[in-house]
């Protein structure tokens, strides 16, 4: 773990990871880290250089690491660097030391790990298109949960973009389907339209009542 305060980073002597642990180990600095600051970790080895984005945890900043992340054993120079529009501010850089392991596939990322990770962020998105909710807004896919919630955004009334349906004792929204309610057989005061099993069966009675006359 690393420790953030105004703008210093402290290591811990913790043990990050190994090399070519995959998924399994996290790189976490924690502190008093300002609001509005988008964060990454500028990590050096030997001449070899990556940037990893940073996502909000609580408490501070963090990632879980890849393979590829951890391609190389030996010391690792890293440095915290945050960025709000044009604005950029750096900490000063600590090392942390990433023991060998005996075998691997990870290769040092020749495209900075920023943008692979926003990469496939995008490409989560695109999966998941926004989609009609059942209270009237949409609903859009949280990549954080990695499920979808309900936006601020309302469904359109009408128009090509889409219909808002109010719905009532008749209809049902779900998931962005309209289904009709329908009861089984026909009764008094009943809303509902009935099925056309209930009207085949309703007027094979008839015709037996029609027989009896």
């Amino acid at each position: 773990m690393i420790t953030f305060q105004n703008w210093q980073l402290t290591e811990s002597r913790e043990l990050i990871a190994r090399q070519y642990d995959n998924l399994s180990r996290r790189l976490e600095v924690t502190g008093e880290l300002p609001d509005g600051w988008e964060w990454a970790m500028l990590v050096q080895v030997g001449s070899a250089m990556d940037v990893i984005a940073l996502e909000p945890i609580e408490g501070g900043v963090g990632v879980t690491l890849t393979e590829d992340q951890l391609s190389q054993n030996g010391y690792y120079k890293m440095q915290l660097r945050g960025s709000q529009g044009d604005v950029v501010r750096h900490t000063n850089i600590i090392s942390a030391f990433i023991p060998p392991s005996l075998s691997g596939t990870g290769q040092w990322p020749t495209v900075p790990s920023e943008f692979t990770q926003v990469e496939r962020r995008i490409r989560e998105l695109n999966e998941h298109p926004s989609i009609p909710g059942d209270h009237g807004f949409w609903l859009v896919w949280d990549l954080e949960r990695h499920s979808y919630v309900e936006s601020v955004f309302p469904l359109p009334a009408g128009g090509s973009g889409g219909t808002y349906f109010t719905t009532d004792e008749t209809l049902t929204l779900k998931e962005g389907v309209l289904s009709v309610n329908t009861a089984d057989a026909a009764e008094q005061d009943n809303t509902l339209p009935i099925t056309s099993a209930a009207v085949h069966s309703a007027m094979g009675n008839i015709e037996v009542l029609l027989k009896t006359i």
